[in-house]
């Protein structure tokens, strides 16, 4: 059974950071970031970008183990100012499941629907300027988008 927790300690901020450290600790492709940088980035009080978003941060849990995580983001700036009705995700990493997939793209949907945002975009960052990656050589990518629309 997979269960949706929502990071709302530091310790679970850590560990949504270090996640990807198992997760593609065997791919070569795979580039690691700065783990205080990343948990800065995360920190209101540290990243400006928070003056203009909100992001709530999940993963996805299968017998007390995460297998995989995902930021909800809601940029304020282009939805008020921009007029651009949009949902966006970041983080996404998950294992090579599609119900642990699901699950966390639901969450994304449900948040962006009480909103009433009109789409999602995704893997992306907190604006357009923020750094986007796609792993797209040497790991089975993610194909089943149909259930989101």
């Amino acid at each position: 059974m997979i269960t949706l927790k929502k990071i709302a300690s530091k310790k679970e901020m850590k560990a949504f950071v270090l996640f990807p450290f198992s997760l593609y600790k065997n791919n070569k492709y795979w580039v690691p970031p700065i783990i205080k940088d990343e948990i800065d980035n995360f920190d209101p009080t540290k990243n400006p970008v928070f003056e203009n978003a909100d992001a709530q941060f999940f993963v996805a849990m299968r017998d007390n183990k995460i297998v995989g995580r995902v930021i909800a983001i809601i940029n304020w700036f282009e939805v008020e100012k921009q007029q651009i009705k949009k949902m966006r995700f970041g983080w996404f990493d998950v294992i090579d499941d599609i119900e642990v997939s699901k699950v966390l793209l639901n969450k994304v949907r449900e948040i962006g629907l009480e909103n009433n945002l009109e789409y999602i975009e995704g893997p992306v960052g907190f604006n357009n300027l923020d750094k986007t990656g796609v792993l797209t050589e040497g790991f089975r990518p993610f194909r089943n988008y149909d259930y989101l629309v």
